[in-house]
C-alpha cells in the first residue's frame, strides 16, 4: 500500500497526510503537531522498507 505513495516522494506523503485525501481527514484525526506527525509517517516508512 505504501509503494504507490512513495513513489511520488516523501514530500507528497507528508502533504497528503497533513492536509487529508477522501475520506481520511488531516493527520488522520490526530491533535499532534506537523513535526511529530511527519515524525510518525517516517517510522512507519522505515517500517516498510
Amino acid at each position: 500500500a505504501w509503494a504507490p505513495r512513495l513513489a511520488a516522494g516523501m514530500d507528497e506523503v507528508y502533504k497528503i497526510g497533513l492536509s487529508g485525501k477522501g475520506a481520511m481527514p488531516p493527520k488522520g484525526g490526530s491533535t499532534a503537531s506537523d513535526a511529530d506527525f511527519k515524525a510518525a509517517v517516517d517510522y512507519m516508512v522505515s517500517a516498510v522498507k
